[in-house]
């Protein structure tokens, strides 16, 4: 009993690695489209340090907080990728380019495969 109950939460441990590697994709084709120095793993952290960061600045700052999260995010983008700072805004939008044309086509794979939301959440 407890083998099997190991093996599962192996197997979610790295369900979750996968599609954390995933996410943080359209962040790194963003990148190194505009010649950013990063590896895949660089960007899975900065992608997990910057949505931490981004959640408890929305959160403390209820008003301003997605223009101080906007200008912080670009902030990271800059230093940690050794990007100019028009080049951090530009892969800002790729980045966010990238995430809409990812999901319309996992959307429109999930559609063909006849996948919808109701099927996957049951409540």
């Amino acid at each position: 009993m407890i083998g099997i109950i190991t093996t599962a939460v192996i197997i979610a441990f790295l369900i979750l690695i996968i599609i954390f590697l995933i996410s943080a994709l359209p962040l790194y084709f963003a990148v190194k489209l505009l010649n950013g120095k990063t590896t895949l793993f660089k960007t899975a952290i900065v992608t997990l340090i910057s949505g931490i960061i981004v959640s408890i600045i929305n959160f403390l700052f209820r008003t301003w907080g997605a223009l101080i999260a906007f200008i912080i995010l670009i902030w990271i983008y800059h230093e940690v990728f050794r990007l100019k700072w028009y080049k951090a805004a530009l892969v800002w939008l790729i980045h966010l380019a990238f995430i809409v044309v990812f999901n319309f086509i996992f959307g429109l794979i999930a559609t063909i495969l006849g996948i919808t939301f109701r099927s996957i959440f049951w409540f």
